[in-house]
């Protein structure tokens, strides 16, 4: 049987930025304390306001209504 947690610290999360950053996809500066979308993988960090945020939150929605990707 296969833990289903097993792939949750590589999973995208939202995070309180620990330092001043730039958004991969929109070269926006995050600033310390602001929220923002890790992915790490990748090892990057998103805006609020970038498409990728959009998508992210887009995902844990349908993940709340049940679906599973």
């Amino acid at each position: 049987m296969r833990n289903r947690f097993s792939n949750a610290n590589r999973d995208p999360r939202i995070i309180i930025a620990q330092f001043d950053s730039v958004c991969a996809e929109t070269g926006d500066k995050i600033k310390k304390g602001t929220e923002c979308i890790f992915y790490p993988t990748s090892r990057k960090v998103y805006s609020m306001e970038s498409t990728q945020a959009f998508t992210f939150k887009g995902w844990q929605a349908d993940l709340a209504m049940g679906h599973d990707y």
